[in-house]
């Protein structure tokens, strides 16, 4: 049944309460749901129902491809009217979905996805891919996927200028493969493949991000925010253990061994088995939040999003990137002209335990390479054992 705005939005305040929101994070909510009612009142509409979410979606600028903080809040905000009304939850942190594309793009792309599984490329991959492509997709301004030409994607990476060049450089790497493949498969014109740039480089290229112990111990203690305990237990997982963020998102409760202590698990990545031992700090950092702040589930994932419905981050693309930059922030860490994601802890374990005289084994080990080589990319930041390798400059 047809609801008005304010019928939607006394509802989902009731809900949000039931489910233990915060009076402050209500408010925020409602701040957005006036806004939505002065935008039916000058249009003069009764009923808010999925049409109308859209049109207010894109007449406030919310339907791009690339959002800020505040906008991904407030799309979250939009969405919840009706979210709470058909399924009594929050609808997912306004990332879309595979199936949310456009209609006119929603053929190539699954067709496209289709293509990727048969050629075998890990999940993990599969979805990093097709996050970068929805939102690619998702940002275009035709009605026919046939039209596509080089002024389109011009746009898109204009929109992500704000990015590193490394991100940048993989964004035109996956549209570029995008639009070949659409071209030989009569989506698109092969003119848009055979105009899109190359930029030449190596994944080696540039130096790892990595922060001093110091620092790294800084951050992890500046964790903040509703999930307090859920962050600082990632971030040790990341800053002491070296596990990938992929590592963590898929970390289920039966491969923590708390009577050895240790973890056991296959990382997503490479499909390697890994055994770590489990540092005091940050097992009983685990059994914290485990006991005090996880949200009752019946799922087997370690974490879970603090919001409702209190899901895993399993199919959520770099889910912890701002726990790790908000903890730098908040630390005063200098992140300037380094990446400051989970990644960079995963790096700053290698680098530290690189300048303290660990071995490359059994930093390759920790880390779960199954090449040195690998490994010795982070002695390009070991300043100090690089000396005692330096040339004498010639004079004269």
């Amino acid at each position: 049944m047809r609801k008005t705005i304010d019928e939607l939005a006394s509802q989902a305040s009731l809900k949000l309460a039931e489910l233990g929101y915060a009076p402050g994070t209500i408010q925020h909510y409602k701040t957005t749901w006036n806004k939505v009612k002065r935008w039916c009142s000058e249009r003069g509409l009764v009923w808010f129902d999925p049409d109308q979410e859209l049109r207010l979606i894109e007449d406030l600028g919310l339907d791009g491809n690339v959002l800020s903080p505040g906008e991904r809040s407030m799309l979250r905000h939009v969405r919840s009217l009706l979210s709470l009304n058909d399924h009594g939850c929050l609808p997912s942190f306004s990332r879309r979905q595979p199936d949310e594309v456009p209609d006119q793009f929603r053929n190539v792309f699954r067709t496209y996805a289709t293509h990727l599984q048969q050629r075998g490329l890990a999940p993990v991959t599969r979805r990093g891919l097709a996050s970068i492509l929805r939102k690619f997709l998702t940002g275009l301004r035709i009605k026919d996927f046939g039209v596509l030409s080089m002024e389109d994607v011009t746009a898109h990476l204009e929109a992500c200028a704000s990015m590193t060049s490394q991100t940048r450089t993989g964004i035109l790497y996956a549209i570029r493969a995008f639009t070949q493949w659409a071209a030989d498969e009569g989506f698109c014109s092969p003119k848009v493949a055979a105009a899109m740039p190359v930029i030449p480089g190596h994944k080696h290229a540039e130096l790892p991000s990595a922060y001093a112990a110091s620092e790294v111990s800084a951050m992890v203690g500046a964790t903040g925010g509703q999930s307090l305990k859920r962050d600082r237990a990632m971030l040790l997982l990341a800053s002491v253990l070296g596990m990938r963020a992929g590592d963590i998102r898929a970390l289920h409760m039966e491969n923590i061994h708390w009577r050895t202590p240790e973890v056991r698990f296959t990382q997503p990545k490479t499909g390697h088995r890994v055994r770590l031992p489990l540092p005091e700090e940050v097992m009983l950092a685990l059994a914290d939040y485990l006991r005090n702040e996880r949200p009752e589930s019946t799922s087997e994932h370690v974490f879970l999003h603090h919001r409702a419905p209190h899901h895993s981050f399993e199919d959520a693309v770099n889910p912890f990137h701002y726990v790790a930059t908000n903890a730098y922030g908040r630390a005063n860490v200098d992140t300037a002209g380094k990446h400051h994601g989970m990644h960079s802890l995963r790096h700053s374990v290698a680098t530290n335990m690189l300048s303290g005289g660990t071995p490359y084994p059994v930093i390759s080990g920790v880390l779960g390479h199954s090449n040195a080589n690998t490994t010795r990319k982070y002695m390009a930041i070991d300043v100090e054992r690089l000396r005692a390798l330096s040339l004498e400059v010639p004079r004269g």
